[in-house]
């Protein structure tokens, strides 16, 4: 597992990832993933896509990186095939994924902070630290912070449709640190996925915070710290 200490500096910037880091929903991601699923003849658990949308993560996120730089097609179509894999899905991926895709985005969730996100932001803002958002997202983050009022918070809200460059690709994070006017060294990020997230952040030359899951069982990385819930990072970081 993961280093469970407080990092060696004061980190001049932080960046939080969006979706299940600072921001669910109800119904979740991955719970409307597992429902779009179940409506076009393929019935899953809201528990089993969590798992399996995890280890996913992690699998491809790996090979990206490998391969980065890459564009959002092609991570995206790829992720999708892992995840199909994982949940051992049968039949054409391809119209799948298009038809999965179809059903998510006519469905219209109710956004709502993460537990502690609020008490986080408000804390960390206080005590001068600088914040921006880097999201794998639909080109709808800025408008999507400030449905639940948390945009004023940040410097900057970096989403990879409007970007057309997506984590773990290290070049969204290099505008993340221009934007910020940062060191990667004395940049923290947050976020939920070890792959995109953590993996993503560490190869960019950050230091890290997984918000972890009993899903995947990672080994140990140097700059990357867990954490159980977000708040844990006002016992972590300098005042």
């Amino acid at each position: 597992m993961t280093e469970k200490v407080r990092p060696r500096i004061r980190p001049q910037l932080i960046t939080f990832d969006f979706g299940d880091t600072l921001v669910t929903s109800t119904p979740s991601y991955l719970e409307r993933i597992a429902l779009g699923l179940t409506e076009i003849g393929f019935p899953c658990r809201a528990q089993d896509v969590e798992a399996a949308f995890h280890r996913s993560d992690l699998k491809h996120s790996s090979q990206m990186l490998a391969q980065a730089p890459f564009d959002n097609a092609t991570f995206q179509t790829g992720f999708a095939e892992t995840l199909f894999e994982e949940l051992k899905l049968s039949g054409d991926e391809a119209e799948l994924y298009e038809k999965l895709v179809r059903w998510l985005l006519d469905f219209r969730p109710k956004r709502v902070l993460m537990p502690g996100a609020g008490e986080l932001l408000d804390a960390l803002k206080r005590r001068g630290y600088r914040l921006g958002v880097i999201s794998n997202n639909d080109g709808n983050t800025r408008p999507k912070c400030a449905a639940v009022d948390i945009e004023k918070y940040f410097e900057f809200i970096l989403d990879s449709t409007l970007e057309g460059v997506m984590k773990p690709d290290g070049r969204i994070f290099a505008k993340a640190l221009e934007l910020g006017g940062a060191r990667a060294e004395e940049t923290l990020h947050v976020g939920d996925l070890w792959g995109c997230d953590i993996l993503g952040a560490h190869a960019a030359g950050l230091w890290a915070a997984w918000l972890s899951n009993p899903y995947v069982s990672p080994d140990p990385v140097d700059r990357v710290f867990t954490i159980e819930k977000l708040l844990d990072l006002l016992e972590i970081l300098p005042s």
